[in-house]
């Protein structure tokens, strides 16, 4: 007699249950895919500003101790390093230990002046270099001075302008396309 109940009211899941069920699910993919991009966004970020922050130790190096030039290379496990080169007392120089600043889910691209963007690819490397008289970017080995560094990780876009004349380095994030 009991039993007459339970498979009476046994009839299945309704439209609204089915409706909330799947209305949960897509909430709980949104959270998931939204914190994957801010993720890799993070990743941008910490990037641009780990370059920003070596770039500006090879200028203070430069200008207080001795001449010194920074490297940024990729590399073939695709990861983003820096690497300052300090000269010593017999005119060397000499590497520090490299610093990696960016995972392999990183884009860095860098534009020379009057030149056109370039992506850091594993094996290839700019040099960054500083005159002393003025503080100012001065040519590396290839005779480039760099205008731009682009940073690009999940849905964040980020540039460090490098200004000729003054040796400054700024992070911005870029907006739009």
């Amino acid at each position: 007699m009991d039993n007459k109940r339970y498979l009476k009211d046994n009839r299945g899941y309704s439209l609204v249950e089915l409706i909330i069920v799947i209305a949960l699910i897509a909430l709980i993919i949104s959270t998931v895919f939204y914190s994957l991009i801010m993720v890799f966004s993070a990743n941008a970020k910490s990037c641009a500003n780990d370059i920003q922050r070596a770039i500006a130790d090879c200028k203070v190096t430069t200008m207080g101790r001795s001449s010194a030039y920074m490297e940024l290379y990729r590399d073939t496990d695709q990861h983003v390093y820096t690497r300052m080169y300090v000269r010593d007392s017999s005119g060397t120089y000499v590497p520090s230990e490299p610093q990696e600043v960016g995972s392999s889910r990183v884009y860095v691209a860098y534009t020379p002046k009057g030149g056109v963007e370039t992506e850091l690819t594993a094996g290839n490397k700019i040099e960054i270099r500083f005159d002393r008289a003025n503080g100012g970017f001065t040519k590396d080995g290839s005779g480039n001075i760099y205008e731009k560094l682009h940073v690009v990780g999940g849905s964040k876009n980020y540039e460090i302008v490098l200004t000729e004349l003054t040796g400054k380095s700024e992070v911005n994030r870029v907006t739009g396309p």
